[in-house]
């Protein structure tokens, strides 16, 4: 794996997406872990936000310059989305079972689906906006880039674990 240092710009788009990807399977396992040991509590849980990225920025050379940070920040967002995917899909299965369940009896309460995909919806919008302004705060400032990347990650890791936290209420 090429290390953080030797690449020289963002625009390398090609690089970056590799190098991302990359770094995401290096410290996947210690975020993976990370969250076993935490257990159901989400409290616990939240710990583990930043953990992957931190690890990589202090293992990886040049892990704590702007590009590092950004890309470490970067590689723990890719495993965030992940989990969140999987946890998004997850919900929408186990809402629409108790969704069918409630139908007969009680209609007008069977709308877990519906609501679950409404707020998605506007928890994306949320997230975009909320990080455009993360990053746009720094102007020119290379600062954006660590900012804006740590606001993804932070916002993803938190809507997981939000998202766990409803699947096990209703469990």
């Amino acid at each position: 794996m090429a290390h953080i240092a030797s690449v020289t710009a963002f625009s390398a788009a090609p690089a970056f997406a590799d190098e991302v990807t990359d770094l995401a399977d290096s410290y996947g396992p210690l975020l993976h872990q990370c969250l076993q040991d935490a257990g159901p509590e989400t409290e616990v849980a939240r710990q583990c936000i930043g953990a992957a990225s931190q690890a990589c920025m202090e293992k990886e050379d040049g892990g704590y310059t702007t590009l590092g940070m950004s890309w470490c920040m970067a590689a723990e967002t890719q495993l965030w989305d992940a989990a969140l995917n999987r946890e998004y899909q997850a919900a929408l299965k186990e809402f629409g079972f108790l969704d069918e369940e409630d139908q007969a009896y009680f209609p007008e309460f069977a709308n877990r689906v519906e609501s679950l995909r409404a707020a998605q919806r506007a928890w994306l919008a949320f997230y975009d906006a909320e990080c455009a302004l993360d990053y746009a705060v720094w102007g020119a400032g290379s600062m954006r880039h660590i900012a804006g990347n740590a606001c993804q990650m932070e916002l993803k890791a938190a809507r997981t674990l939000e998202l766990q936290s409803k699947r096990r209420t209703m469990q």
